[in-house]
């Protein structure tokens, strides 16, 4: 342990150097300034002008806004400097343009409907409640730094629906227990929500978790949630949605740094920087987090053998970009990552490795349309230490030592064209492979998966309607199966997952719509060969898992007034899925509880969505969600006994609330979370009580380019409830850090 941490604080050092040659460099720049004129005229698909639609121009930390006049055109005056064009309006996708130092005139801007998701998101929008009844919610560079929240899963929690197997984030939880949920339909260590980085997944190929903090926090340009399921587009690992996060992949000229330090030793540096020659780019991305945390057990359970858990991470990736004209443009990134984490015990140890190349490249045609195509390839290495602990918790004692190698590669194609005004078609192909395996000190298990799909979609807008129909053929094989020499026998399926959804706009800020889909996920190659210990429970592989099929649909309505500062939706969803995948409980003694995977007979999720966004002035905005998620266990014929108990680790009620506020060189903002009670079983024997925490940051800028923040997570202090195994862990204590902000441009 002595030589991890001493290897992190020479790489630490190592970082603080690279971060104080690379702010020299950038610090020289200044332009001189003077004033020119951006104008345009934004569009819908069909070619109708836009009236009222938000336009903004960010350089150098100074932004000019103005709005479209009736016949869709705008004038913006600003200093003649390199920034951002951003567009928006209520029911269609943001629109972003990189503008240079020259002059700029009669830009020409087509946004397309909101409700339209593409395989490869190449933008994304600004609005943190997108003004569509679709369920999809926005987190920009702005609501990520005024969240309060260290780690990006925990800004993520203000979404709603949005939570990780366990309570507890990605700053002190083993990361097996970091798989995704959305909209209630459950996780169990492997993700049942797709999480993208630029087109790329993100998700473990061999376990389905998630490392959240592979990507440099301050790199991060928005993150997009879709919630309910869209394996008519991305396949298996899409039963409950979509995570979108993105960065900036085009050449650029920019630093973005932020450094803070606080309470339990944590301390974190997030950096991301570019350099472009011409159409050339050249972008660093560093970040290195340490904290020793905390002690999970209540003090009053509390043994000699408990100790703080805590992680020592680090990450970093080097992307070169190029444009190849106005319409194509890739990038090619190289990233690494490791982290070593400190689980509660003396023994209880994992650390990861992984390396990773992505290649991405996007480019259009007036003729043929628009193409994206994503290459990744990624070799990871878990390892992790498992204990018995006495009952007294004063000693424990070392029962499995686990290496687990993966590696995967693939990639995903799309392509879309406009067919006249009001038809749009898009289609594409994407294939992957994964091989892995978990070795034991008994077993040695593992194996092999290859998967294929294709989709289409075509979509028809006829002035206020927008009507899609789409689907998926997806085909999988588990391969090459062992354990302990024995082979297994190959096992190969196949699903297909169609969508239908229709939208409707009226003229007085009324939108409705309505969805019906299938969906799929196949069993990851964790879940089918690799065995388990959380305390005193025990889970077990099954090399037999058939995939997870769901069947949903979905009706929401949205509305914006007041001259479109106040949004509110509202929707309706149910899903069933059948062979979920669950940990069973097979028998339960005071020093062992035993579990293996299995199918069970069927889940329901279904439940009620809401949102709200308010923007009185300039100077406030408020936000808030709710989600009432019923999800039950509707058969399971092997064990009756679960037929009506509620889904492990899904509350039944979840609210969240935002408020942001700014004025003159002072911002302040706040993100709260209720989460109701949920159990950590499958019998509901153990239950986790409700709890509320509050996180918050004030911050204050010293210049353009320089800001300060204090920042507090759990400001209420609660020590809710993590998990029960039949022991509880409990959550964070309040976590105070101070730092600073630079953005050069």
């Amino acid at each position: 342990m002595r030589n991890r941490t001493a290897s992190f604080r020479s790489c630490t050092g190592r970082l603080q150097t690279s971060l104080a040659l690379v702010c020299v460099l950038f610090a020289g720049a200044s332009v001189k300034a003077q004033e020119r004129v951006i104008s345009g005229v934004v569009s819908d698909s069909t070619g109708a002008k836009i009236a009222q639609a938000e336009v903004e121009f960010e350089s150098g930390g100074r932004i000019v806004r103005t709005r479209t006049d009736e016949g869709g055109m705008f004038t913006l005056m600003s200093a003649p400097e390199s920034g951002t064009l951003t567009v928006q309006s209520a029911g269609f996708n943001t629109v972003r343009l990189e503008i240079d130092g020259q002059a700029r005139h009669d830009l020409e801007i087509s946004l397309e409907p909101a409700s339209l998701m593409e395989r490869i998101v190449v933008t994304a929008g600004d609005e943190r409640i997108p003004a569509t009844p679709a369920s999809q919610y926005a987190i920009g560079r702005c609501e990520i730094a005024l969240s309060g929240a260290l780690t990006i899963d925990d800004v993520l929690r203000q979404a709603p629906g949005f939570s990780l197997f366990r309570r507890s984030g990605s700053l002190t939880a083993n990361p097996t227990t970091q798989g995704v949920s959305l909209r209630g339909v459950g996780a169990n260590g492997a993700s049942r929500a797709l999480v993208m980085y630029d087109g790329v997944p993100l998700n473990s190929p061999f376990g389905g978790w998630v490392y959240w903090n592979r990507v440099a926090r301050v790199g991060i340009e928005s993150v997009e949630v879709f919630n309910g399921a869209t394996s008519d587009l991305y396949g298996s690992g899409a039963l409950g949605g979509v995570i979108n996060i993105l960065t900036r992949t085009a050449p650029a000229t920019y630093l973005d740094l932020e450094a803070s330090g606080g309470n339990e030793s944590t301390a974190t540096a997030s950096l991301s920087a570019g350099k472009s020659w011409g159409s050339f780019g050249l972008g660093l991305s560093l970040q290195a987090l340490r904290t020793d945390g905390y002690v999970l057990v209540p003090r009053e359970q509390r043994g000699a053998v408990d100790v703080a858990a805590g992680t020592s991470d680090i990450a970093g990736s080097l992307l070169l970009s190029k444009t190849f004209g106005p319409r194509t443009r890739g990038f090619l990134r190289f990233g690494s990552f490791g982290e070593s984490r400190r689980n509660g015990t003396p023994l209880q140890l994992n650390d990861t490795r992984i390396t990773s190349l992505d290649l991405g490249s996007d480019w259009s045609s007036l003729r043929a349309g628009d193409f994206s195509l994503r290459l990744y390839g990624s070799s990871e290495n878990f390892n992790q230490n498992f204990t018995a602990v006495a009952a007294d918790r004063d000693s424990e004692v070392l029962t499995n030592r686990q290496r687990n190698p993966s590696q995967q590669l693939g990639f995903a194609f799309q392509w879309r064209r406009p067919l006249g005004d009001i038809h749009l078609i898009s289609a594409g192909i994407e294939g992957r492979h994964v091989r892995g395996h978990s070795a034991e000190r008994f077993v040695d298990a593992g194996g092999r998966q290859r998967s294929f799909g294709f989709f289409g979609n075509y979509s028809l807008t006829p002035r206020s309607w927008v009507v899609s129909v789409g689907g998926r053929v997806d085909t999988w094989r588990n391969y090459k199966g062992f354990s302990n020499l024995t082979p297994f026998a190959d096992r190969s399926e196949t699903a297909f997952s169609p969508r239908i959804s229709v939208l409707k706009r009226f003229g007085n800020g009324l939108s409705i719509n309505a969805a019906a889909y299938r969906a799929f996920r196949s069993p990851t190659l964790n879940e089918l060969y690799r065995n388990f210990r959380v305390g005193n429970v025990v889970t077990n592989a099954n090399s037999d898992l058939s995939a997870e099929r769901l069947t949903g649909g979905e009706t929401g309505i949205g509305f914006h007034t007041l001259g479109e500062r106040l949004f509110m939706r509202g929707n309706f969803f149910w899903s069933e899925i059948s062979d979920s995948v669950a940990n069973v409980t097979l028998s339960v003694t005071p020093a062992l509880i035993t579990r293996r995977r299995q199918n069970l007979g069927a889940i329901r999720a279904r439940g009620v969505e809401l949102s709200a966004i308010f923007k009185p002035n300039k100077d406030w905005e408020l936000a808030g969600e709710y989600l009432l998620s019923d999800s039950t266990v509707l058969r399971f014929p092997a064990n009756q006994i679960l037929e009506g108990l509620f889904v492990p680790q899904i509350p039944r009620h979840q609210f969240n609330f935002q408020i942001s506020y700014t004025r003159g060189r002072w911002t302040a903002g706040a993100q709260g979370r209720f989460v109701g009670q949920q159990f950590d079983d499958d019998l509901n024997a153990l239950p986790l009580r409700s709890y509320f925490t509050l996180d918050a940051e004030v911050s204050r800028s010293v210049s353009e380019q320089l800001r300060l923040f204090a920042a507090f997570q759990n400001l209420t202090g609660v020590r809710y409830e993590i998990s029960s195994t039949p022991v509880f862990t409990v959550g964070p204590p309040v976590l105070f850090r101070a730092g600073m902000r630079l953005s050069l441009r």
